[in-house]
């Protein structure tokens, strides 16, 4: 049997002392396209920050290509909160190991450098690559997969459109040469043009071979581009579903609202 890419073993975390997962359990091989959706505020982002290392988790491990990215064992409370302990103590995963690994998270918001040009976003983006081979290739096929930004090379990201700084975002993520993609919501907030644009794209890098893992709540776009969907609600996984059984719209509302849509 074929090791995972990246697994999740009784994973549990949040912002102490709230619980916002609990005991999440998960395999994604490395030809995987991974589909996450559910009610806005019950854990997809918050899970995927603390897959990215962003956020310490609570309990469990997070396992890539077999090496555990997390401290083993269980986060210890704080004793007062009227200290932060945050500063002092060890975080119990590091975001270099993880983007050393090869696993990038394309965060939600399109959070860039507004005064850089879209050039320079993209020129030190590959330094998170370190040795992974690629990168030549990769700029071409992102010129491919966003000519828009080409047009908009020398502009500051301050200027541009959402739907604009968030192709920015995606390129940045796949010039870091990305074993694993993780995508929060990349079709978030966006007009029905740029959507579609954004989407296709997404597609299109799914061609290349770079194993995904998308949360949205477009879930059309979803069910069309993954080979498996997660259904995440109060902070667990409550179902998944493999791209042969894929629901139509109304019955995918119904296991997740019961018919209240």
């Amino acid at each position: 049997m074929t090791e995972p890419l990246l697994e999740l073993r009784g994973l549990s975390g949040g912002y102490p002392p709230v619980s916002v997962f609990r005991d999440v359990d998960l395999s994604v091989n490395a030809d995987e396209y991974v589909g996450f959706f559910g009610p806005n505020g019950h854990g997809k982002t918050t899970l995927l920050k603390t897959i990215a290392g962003l956020i310490d988790p609570w309990d469990g491990g997070i396992y890539f290509a077999g090496k555990r990215l997390n401290a083993e064992g269980t986060m210890r409370a704080r004793v007062s909160h009227n200290f932060n302990y945050d500063l002092f103590r060890k975080r119990r995963i590091n975001t270099r190991d993880v983007v050393d690994a090869g696993l990038i998270y394309v965060m939600q918001g399109n959070l860039l450098f507004p005064e850089m040009t879209v050039e320079e976003i993209l020129d030190i983006a590959p330094r998170a690559a370190r040795s992974r081979p690629g990168v030549a290739e990769m700029r071409e096929q992102i010129h491919e997969l966003f000519p828009r930004l080409r047009e908009r090379w020398s502009s500051k990201i301050r200027y541009l459109s959402g739907g604009e700084r968030q192709m920015v975002s995606i390129a940045a993520g796949l010039l870091a040469m990305p074993r694993l993609l993780m995508l929060d919501e990349p079709t978030l907030g966006l007009s029905p043009k740029l959507r579609i644009e954004l989407s296709n794209a997404v597609r299109k890098i799914r061609e290349t071979g770079v194993p995904l893992i998308i949360v949205d709540q477009n879930v059309e776009f979803l069910t069309s581009l993954v080979d498996r969907l997660i259904l995440f609600d109060h902070g667990t996984i409550t179902r998944e579903i493999r791209a042969g059984d894929m629901p139509d719209h109304d019955q995918l509302m119904d296991m997740m609202f019961g018919g209240a849509h």
